[in-house]
């Protein structure tokens, strides 16, 4: 959830059936105590709170939405059973909608580059308070909620619009860089796997979740720009192609994505061959290029895990029975530097909860189905069917916080130096909550919600078991097989729909 939203759902539905949403709470400024006292250099004093117009509650039958959600994901495995083993290549299939002249993405990326570079530049110089300030909402809200959103629907669009292949080509131009840029000088370890990604999104879950201050400005620009240091000498000592297939972790990230979108064929290329000079933009349904995948290496199968954990956490962290279960008194929220400890240990605990119940429902459903193949290709074969989980309760989790900070971000970006302009004509916009304090639309938005996580484990049902009869020797060996990762996914069903509906309390 965002830091400095100025409307979110902050008391949400319980399960015995009520949502307030709404609570006021201004911003604070909280000292760094305790343990952490001798760190103040590193953490900020400086705390962010949740905060909004008013509240008021609506009662839901919460506890009908859990029972019935999960139940719908049961049903979906039941008639998934019943489709017949051709239907995997049928459904697989996607259709050329047309062709177009192969883009150039250097031409995109310098001007990704560009814009990047001017708000980081905002971040140092501008306003100093996160709203106003275009850096946190620009890459907060505009890109690591709503480029999710548009991948989602548009496919690989990163591969376009990333600054790396831009920055690739300016250091090409640098004096004694240039012949690394032409040569690497090591060649990408095959050992490495896609590791080094792992690790970058283990670094960004934590300064996003644990970090006392992600939102500050200077500290975002500085963390920014040691990210593009990593990805710069990534690129140089190992490729450029190597390091963004591997190392960098959003072109993973996004491009994992991109294979729950109904549209895919873009290439991204600056050489296109000859023989085939233009893409073609294909269409089928969405998460079909899942069943094409094959088995993803193990580093892989980590990446995904992690990224549900991260989403995941960020919704448990906020609620009651999380503080609860830490010591907190929700009514006398100490800041995030009181908890850093505490909610690093539960983002790890979280990541191995999730990665432990899948390996042990994989496990089982190998040894239900008496099957003695490998237990790696399994886990590679079978986690891209949580990726759509992880997308789905991305959706959900951000999507009222969202609704608030893309106007802020708009305001931002309007004057993004603080100098008077109004380049986007929302510079005296004022940012509303209204949605979320009116009953009819915040019925629709918790609707809306609920909609997302079930039909993003239907997904994942129809996934696993289209992808089991892919492998399986035989139909029943398949839905033997798929047993034990179906009540899996039915648990996460009512453990998601029940973190969007729980109090929370920060």
């Amino acid at each position: 959830m965002s830091e400095h939203s100025a409307g979110l759902l902050a008391n949400r539905t319980s399960v015995t059936g009520s949502l307030a949403c709404g609570l006021i709470r201004p911003r604070l400024r909280l000292p760094v105590t305790g343990v952490l006292g001798p760190l103040a250099a590193v953490f900020p004093r400086e705390a962010a709170a949740h905060a909004s117009e008013g509240g008021f509650v609506m009662l839901l039958p919460t506890d009908i939405y859990i029972g019935s959600g999960a139940l719908v994901v049961a049903l979906t495995f039941v008639f998934s059973a019943l489709v017949p083993r051709i239907a995997a290549d049928r459904l697989s299939r996607q259709i050329t909608l047309f062709r177009l002249p192969r883009i150039n993405p250097l031409v995109t990326s310098i001007i990704s580059l560009a814009l990047l570079s001017l708000i980081i530049l905002a971040g140092f110089i501008a306003s100093p308070r996160p709203t106003l300030n275009p850096l946190p909402n620009t890459i907060w809200t505009v890109w690591w909620v709503g480029f999710v959103f548009a991948t989602l629907l548009l496919g690989n669009i990163w591969a376009y619009l990333n600054p790396w292949e831009g920055l690739h080509w300016l250091m090409g131009g640098v004096p004694g860089v240039d012949r690394w840029v032409r040569n690497p000088p090591l060649p990408y370890p095959a050992a490495l796997g896609q590791w080094p990604a792992v690790v970058l999104l283990a670094c960004f879950g934590w300064f996003e979740l644990i970090y006392p201050a992600p939102y500050d400005p200077e500290r975002l620009a500085i963390t920014v720009l040691v990210y593009i240091g990593i990805t710069a000498g990534g690129m140089l000592f190992f490729g450029k192609s190597a390091w963004l297939a591997h190392g960098e972790t959003f072109s993973v990230y996004f491009r994992m994505l991109s294979w729950l979108a109904p549209l895919s064929g873009f290439r991204a290329k600056i050489s296109a061959p000859p023989t085939n000079p233009r893409d073609e933009v294909r269409v089928g349904l969405p998460g079909a290029q899942l069943l094409g995948l094959g088995a993803i290496p193990i580093s892989g199968t980590v990446f995904i895990l992690l990224a549900l954990s991260i989403v995941s956490f960020d919704g448990l962290s906020d609620t009651i029975w999380w503080l609860a279960l830490i010591g907190v008194n929700p009514l006398e929220f100490p800041g995030r530097s009181a908890v850093v400890l505490a909610n690093t240990l539960g983002l790890a605990a979280s990541f191995f909860v999730i990665g432990g119940a899948y390996v042990l429902a994989v496990i089982l459903g190998l040894k239900l189905a008496g099957d003695e193949g490998s237990l790696r290709r399994s886990l590679g074969r079978f986690v891209v069917a949580i990726l759509p989980i992880a997308l789905g309760y991305h959706v959900a989790h951000y999507l009222p916080a969202f609704l608030i900070d893309i106007q802020w971000a708009m305001v931002a970006l309007s004057d993004p130096f603080a100098m008077g302009w109004d380049l986007l004509g929302f510079r005296d916009h004022f940012v509303t909550g209204w949605m979320l304090n009116n009953f009819y639309a915040v019925r629709v938005i918790w609707n809306v919600q609920a909609g997302v996580v079930v039909l993003a484990h239907v997904v994942g049902v129809i996934a696993t078991h289209l992808i089991e009869l892919q492998v399986s020797h035989s139909p029943r060996t398949a839905i033997v097989r798929q047993l034990p990762m179906t009540v899996l996914m039915v648990a996460y069903t009512a453990f998601g729909l029940w973190l969007l509906s729980t109090p929370t309390g920060v």
